[in-house]
């Protein structure tokens, strides 16, 4: 029986736990103790990328653990990826993403549901599979760290114009536009990141988008539905910085950003998205 320890909390934390309790997997919540207490085959951290570091520091996860993270975001300090701060900030090496569309409710419900983990190291993989395979969770293994890593971040940005599009009342055309530009973003950002392009047109990427879109109260839309209120957002300002760093012409991500950081209106945004031409690589 694999035993993991679940830290944070949160929709992904509470839908990571029913999967792992389908599975037959021991799951215990951390509670703020150290990882070397917890005797655990993994650990599963979720949380806001910038309680990442506090987090690490409690845990002192050291070589002989197994990191898997089903937090999404970039580091806002160095804009690296937060596989990259978990070998800065501790001693742990065999770290692993965890992305799908881990929605709570219907995993309650029984639903059945799809998950991928991805790490360069197949022995972590394997393990993550072990915990979360039963009848109601299909596990994919990727050795693309990496993309799977960026498509979580993207994914975010995305998410949040999808979410301030049906805020503003657009209606599913517009919508479907915001999810076909965002693939074309995300494919434009994979090419300059050198990530595998398949990782973004699967569970990872394209799989998320369409659960945002398929399901009327997604989480990851409720940042974008601030925005058409005209609420401000300095993490996913953080967030769009760091992916800009990363690749240029990224008109959603530009665009989120500016709204976000209260230097435009979502509608303006939007009317813009709608009129602009497209733009070959």
């Amino acid at each position: 029986m694999t035993r993991v320890a679940l830290v944070g909390k949160g929709q992904r934390v509470d839908a990571a736990e029913r999967l792992l309790w389908a599975a037959g997997s021991d799951v215990v919540r951390a509670e703020g103790r150290s990882a070397e207490s917890l005797f655990a085959d993994m650990l599963l951290i979720d949380g806001p990328v910038a309680e990442l570091r506090a987090v690490l520091g409690r845990l002192a996860p050291g070589p002989g653990d197994v990191v898997i993270l089903a937090a999404r975001g970039l580091d806002s300090r160095t804009g690296g990826r937060l596989s990259e701060l978990v070998g800065q900030e501790s001693a742990c090496v065999r770290v692993a993403a965890l992305a799908g569309p881990l929605l709570s409710g219907e995993i309650e419900r029984g639903a059945p549901s799809a998950v991928v983990v991805a790490s360069p190291y197949a022995g972590v993989c394997a393990l993550a599979h072990r915990a979360f395979r039963s009848p109601i969770c299909q596990v994919y293994q990727s050795d693309d760290l990496v993309g799977t890593e960026l498509a979580g971040a993207l994914v975010e940005v995305l998410c949040a114009a999808l979410g301030a599009a049906r805020g503003l009342g657009a209606g599913v055309g517009v919508q479907a536009l915001a999810v076909s530009r965002g693939i074309a973003e995300g494919a434009r950002l994979f090419t300059r990141a050198g990530a595998q392009a398949r990782t973004f047109s699967g569970l990872a990427g394209v799989g998320e988008l369409i659960a945002a879109a398929s399901v009327p109260d997604h989480p990851a839309l409720h940042h974008g539905l601030a925005l058409a209120r005209g609420e401000r957002d300095p993490a996913l300002v953080e967030l769009c910085d760091a992916l800009l760093r990363r690749a240029s012409h990224l008109p959603i991500t530009e665009g989120v950003r500016r709204v976000a950081a209260g230097q435009a209106r979502a509608e303006d945004v939007l009317r813009d998205m709608i009129e602009r031409e497209p733009v070959a690589d």
